[in-house]
């Protein structure tokens, strides 16, 4: 879908767009016009769903699930339109990565609501909401889901268990959500497992959270962690190939920049030929289908983006580069924490003027 037409824009510059001459000159143009779509960009995907799934009614088959990171009413919006008749409605499923991300959104929002309110919950000191904290939060949050994929039940234990454990201290540990066994994840759990005296919780445990926090904190828990919530997340779906497709689409017509919808649709078919048979397969075939020749050197390049492709993709599966990866990760990130405190503020809205009027 577009909203751009390069025709309609060279016409009102030429001819101006309140010109009767424009509007003879428009009606005649209007059948080849390129604009489809006429409303704001962010209704846009809602209406190309549905005339996605219109069209393929008429091709003889359904989608009935619709895959969603909920930044858009896509699913609402179907369903409101009754695509399939009264009686078929849309079913809706989460993205992880998504669903996970909310959690840190929402705390980070939460230590600015009352950083606000002049509260700080967010400070460097031991059991605050700092980064690094809400981080392993958020990744504590969608190995719970990943881990008890199909288990509603399961995955709320789960989530609960990360945050019981994070508030527990010495003198109120708070570990009955936590899996129990020797092979527990949960340190006390562990030790009770073993008839041993569990060691001091503030040495061992990742994610402290000052208990005092508790309530602020459990409301937004409660929500990422409904039945409703998590019944969408049962397959443990990503869009990780969704979104792996649209950078092969962007590299070929940048989503930064208006285009054609004949371009749009090139690049699309040129993306999606690459994406499911490779570079070289689907040069063949385009090549083959437009009776033209395919020079060698195209065929050594397409050969050769093809087999860094499938390097790469066997390098990142790898469970060694995945490791190494998250330790890179890790150390820069503890490098950027020792920079900071090295450097102290060196950049806040609006600080170093109150402090310039303070001096003064």
């Amino acid at each position: 879908m577009s909203k751009y037409c390069p025709t309609c824009i060279s016409a009102k510059n030429e001819l101006g767009e309140t010109t009767a001459e424009y509007d003879v000159w428009y009606s005649g143009h209007k059948i080849f016009c390129q604009i489809n779509h006429v409303g704001t960009l962010e209704a846009m995907e809602m209406k190309a769903a549905a005339k996605i799934r219109s069209h393929l009614e008429a091709c003889g088959f359904r989608y009935t699930t619709l895959l969603s990171d909920g930044d858009a009413k896509t699913h609402e919006f179907l369903n409101s339109l009754k695509i399939y008749g009264p009686d078929v409605e849309i079913l809706k499923e989460e993205c992880i990565n998504h669903i996970s991300k909310r959690l840190g959104t929402s705390l980070r929002n939460l230590v600015k609501d009352w950083r606000a309110k002049g509260i700080t919950i967010g400070k460097k000191s031991y059991g605050s909401l700092k980064e690094t904290t809400i981080k392993k939060l958020t990744q504590h949050y969608q190995k719970a889901i990943l881990e008890n994929k199909g288990v509603i039940q399961g995955m709320k234990k789960s989530i609960y268990a990360t945050l019981y454990h994070s508030i527990s201290t010495d003198k109120n540990p708070m570990h009955m959500k936590c899996p129990p066994g020797k092979d527990s994840w949960c340190f006390y759990r562990r030790a009770l497992a073993k008839d041993e005296k569990p060691a001091p919780h503030k040495f061992n445990i990742g994610t402290p959270i000052n208990p005092d926090y508790f309530t602020k904190i459990v409301s937004i828990y409660q929500k990422l962690a409904s039945d409703s919530l998590l019944n969408g997340c049962a397959r443990c779906l990503t869009q990780n190939s969704n979104e792996s497709l649209h950078s092969v689409i962007w590299s070929k017509c940048s989503k930064e920049t208006s285009a054609k919808p004949r371009c749009v649709n090139i690049a699309v078919s040129e993306a999606v030929s690459e994406y499911n048979f490779g570079t070289l397969k689907a040069l063949k075939e385009i090549q083959k289908a437009a009776n033209l020749d395919i020079g060698e050197e195209a065929v050594q390049i397409a050969a050769t983006r093809d087999y860094r492709r499938k390097k790469e993709r066997n390098r990142q599966s790898n469970l060694a580069f995945r490791i190494a990866r998250r330790k890179v990760k890790l150390a820069n990130m503890r490098k950027e924490k020792y920079s900071k405190k090295k450097e102290g503020i060196t950049y806040s809205t609006g600080f170093f003027k109150h402090k310039c009027k303070k001096k003064r």
